[in-house]
């Protein structure tokens, strides 16, 4: 198993050290740079996924990995209950801007520091993540499209 792995199976254990992903203020940067970092995440966050579904598996919940459409934009959600988030990489006048967004969102335009907070974003997914929704319950979560 992997290190990522054992901190899901130690969540689930013993309600295991959640550490909050970190952020920064959003800041404007090139398209190409912008493009990359959503890929990069976009990519982390299907292994981090895969990874946390085959620990959640014997304990019958799944993180779930959804690519959001949107004009201008590129962004993907991750579910687990009630608990989501939302990353997203806007385009604008020859610049993007990334964001994070989820149920404790404050309406500050902040995003990840990058793909080193992907984990802890997954973890807190989990350890917040209701035990009586479902990974596909979207009334709480992004409804089909990039806010």
């Amino acid at each position: 198993m992997t290190p990522f792995m054992l901190r899901i199976e130690e969540l689930l254990e013993s309600g295991g050290e959640v550490t909050e992903p970190e952020l920064r203020e959003s800041r404007p940067r090139t398209i190409g740079e912008g493009a990359h970092e959503q890929v990069e995440l976009r990519s982390l966050a299907e292994q981090l996924v895969s990874e946390a579904n085959a620990v959640l598996a014997a304990a019958d919940r799944s993180v779930e990995l959804v690519d959001e459409p949107g004009a201008d934009a590129l962004a993907f959600s991750l579910r687990h209950g009630e608990s989501w988030a939302q990353v997203v990489t806007s385009f604008a006048d020859h610049q993007s801007w990334g964001r994070l967004m989820t149920r404790e969102s404050t309406g500050e335009r902040q995003e990840l520091t990058g793909p080193d907070a992907l984990p802890d974003l997954v973890i807190a997914l989990i350890a917040t993540a209701s035990d009586t929704a479902t990974a596909t319950d979207t009334a709480s979560g992004p409804a089909g499209g990039v806010r």
